[in-house]
């Protein structure tokens, strides 16, 4: 008879213990997974500020390139003519190709951001 209460006792604390794993695994998959989200707005941020970066240095440079042709061929319409051309040529390139060279890469990233810290914690473990 005085071993029913130590087998009671003994699956309250394994169901305790229980109880308490699958909160703290909770906790941890919910802070990796907070890490993980905030990597990637981390990323997605500093392309936004490279791109805009980019964007302003390319807006610039255009118009001392439209400024310099139309120096050369004597014709404001001729020098931002090329130019403007340039840029409809490159977004019929980027638009044709935009799947292999824009998508796959972007995708890629993340999925290498969002498995990068999961292979090395499996390494730590083995």
């Amino acid at each position: 008879m005085m071993n029913e209460p130590d087998k009671s006792r003994f699956f309250a604390d394994l169901r305790e213990l229980l109880v308490d794993y699958i909160q703290n695994r909770l906790d941890l998959t919910r802070a990796l997974a907070f890490e993980k989200i905030a990597r990637v707005v981390a990323y997605i941020v500093i392309g936004v500020i490279l791109a805009l970066l980019f964007f302003f240095g390319l807006f610039f440079l255009s118009f001392m390139l439209g400024y310099y042709l139309s120096d050369l061929l004597n014709s404001q319409l001729a020098g931002f003519g090329i130019i403007a051309g340039l840029y409809f040529l490159m977004f019929a390139v980027i638009l044709t190709f935009r799947e292999r060279l824009f998508a796959k890469t972007i995708v890629d990233s993340i999925i290498r951001i969002l498995y990068e810290r999961q292979t090395s914690e499996d390494d730590e473990e083995a």
